[in-house]
């Protein structure tokens, strides 16, 4: 990284600084839900009059807000809302750690992404994993001035939102403090999050789960995630875990016993009968399988409507306690639930009472964008004094 330690240090406090939790407050309340005039903050916020007038005086004066055109009224003075200021605002980095790739994105503080990058992972060791994630978020900085904060999501679960207790897809079995390791090497604030977490962090603040008060969220790939928010929060649960597993029971198996999703769902499980019925041969994986599917072949495509009939008798289960308004299906594997056309809603509205037909399904990419965006909410959440 070009410059010196102490340079970075006056770029991170130039930045990384909003002050009072009041002047957090209203930033915050702006950044989420847009432009407010200054009475409106003082009603939806709680805060005096005079309070709200001091703290946005101050965060214009640093440039954090601007003003936009003032609307006027039939009755009283013209409202003038305020906005923060996005284009000159403090940018941050995101990176979503795969056990093959490292997917590196920088944003705006609402989370508009500016550059990404995506590179190559032969080593999944800490060690490795530290410095493969140094590379892309150096080059970043480099690029983008005024970087406040960095956010890595990675799959397993995360104490505190700094030491990964374990990753079972990493091959990590002991804890591992990475944001102190990288917060050494970068001299930025760092946090880590399981990577579930944060992409519904970043879908409830600044994605699609914003237009829902509450959403349950169910992601397909190498391993398989559920991740809900209800009544705006994040559910977490007793040991923030909630979610995290693909132990789900969809089902028994022949023995009686509760069946999970992830033998039938996850990227290993689909293969493994792929290879068995003799549709892939044992040196063929998901390319083939996504190919044979792109071709129609009806073996693949019933491969196709298994994997989506079993997600959605997941999300009915979802559905039938939590009852969001809207249903967000994601991971790398979520083309073969496209793929299976109505399989999945015609499973799903099978399943779920009268009452909650109205239920929303949406779909997303099967890319990382949305995983490393994700990361770099978590940065901003921390930014803005949110600790979840």
């Amino acid at each position: 990284m070009q410059g010196s330690d102490e340079q970075q240090a006056t770029e991170v406090s130039a930045v990384g600084d909003l002050g009072s939790e009041s002047m957090r407050a209203v930033y915050r309340d702006l950044l989420r839900f847009g432009p407010r005039s200054r009475s409106e903050l003082t009603k939806r916020l709680g805060l005096s009059a005079p309070t709200v007038t001091r703290v946005t005086r101050d965060l214009l004066d640093s440039d954090r807000l601007h003003p936009l055109t003032a609307v006027v009224r039939a009755k009283g003075r013209p409202h003038e809302p305020l906005d923060i200021e996005e284009n000159r605002g403090p940018r941050f980095i995101g990176v979503k750690v795969t056990a093959d790739e490292v997917h590196a994105v920088v944003t705006t503080v609402r989370g508009n992404a500016l550059e990404e990058l995506v590179l190559p992972l032969e080593d999944t060791s800490p060690a490795a994993i530290e410095e493969a994630v140094l590379a892309p978020v150096e080059a970043l900085v480099e690029a983008h001035p005024r970087v406040a904060g960095v956010g890595v999501s990675l799959g397993g679960p995360v104490a505190d939102r700094r030491v990964v207790l374990s990753s079972y897809l990493l091959g990590w079995h002991e804890e591992h403090d990475l944001a102190t390791a990288l917060e050494a090497r970068l001299h930025l604030p760092v946090v880590v999050e399981n990577d579930l977490v944060a992409m519904v962090n970043g879908l409830h603040w600044f994605g699609i789960g914003r237009s829902y008060g509450s959403f349950a969220v169910l992601t397909v790939g190498a391993g398989i995630g559920a991740g809900t928010v209800i009544d705006g929060r994040l559910v977490e649960g007793r040991n923030h875990v909630a979610g995290l597993t693909g132990r789900f029971p969809i089902g028994r198996r022949e023995d009686g016993s509760p069946q999970p999703l992830r033998e039938v769902a996850s990227t290993d499980s689909i293969l493994r009968r792929a290879r068995a019925s003799s549709l892939l041969a044992e040196d063929q994986g998901m390319e083939e399988l996504r190919r044979l599917v792109a071709a129609k072949d009806p073996e693949a495509l019933e491969v196709s409507r298994e994997l989506a009939r079993s997600l959605a008798g997941a999300a009915a289960g979802l559905i039938a306690f939590v009852d969001p308004e809207a249903i967000v299906l994601g991971g790398e594997n979520v083309d073969l639930v496209r793929a299976a056309g109505s399989a999945f809603e015609d499973t799903l509205r099978g399943a779920i009472a009268s009452a909650q037909q109205d239920v929303v399904v949406r779909v997303l990419s099967g890319d990382f964008d949305e995983w490393a965006r994700g990361a770099a909410v978590i940065a901003i959440q921390e930014f803005v004094g949110v600790a979840s």
